[in-house]
């Protein structure tokens, strides 16, 4: 009777353990996709930190959008011209859609 009670527990504590350990392993092994950068197009008088002060937003440092935009779009910041368009990494972008 012992024996039966202890296999019965085992049972119960090994499915209460997997069910609680499934949604960890679902998320571990599916990790979210990174959404896509952002296109923006260069306005006359437009610069790298311009662009990155408004799309990045107040929250977020200005130095380090305008360095990892730099990075991906691997551009010069004094060659900037009016009709380029430049990728702003997803990280980088502030709450704002326009």
């Amino acid at each position: 009777m012992r024996r039966v009670r202890w296999t019965r527990l085992l049972c119960l504590a090994t499915t209460l353990f997997g069910l609680g350990a499934w949604p960890v392993a679902a998320r571990t092994m599916h990790p979210a996709p990174t959404p896509p950068p952002r296109e923006v197009r260069v306005r006359y008088g437009d610069s790298l930190w311009t662009i990155a002060r408004h799309y990045g937003g107040p929250e977020r440092d200005v130095r380090a959008v305008v360095s990892e935009m730099m990075r991906l779009n691997q551009v010069d910041p004094q060659a900037l011209q009016a009709g380029q368009t430049l990728l702003i990494p997803a990280g980088c972008l502030a709450g704002r859609r326009n």
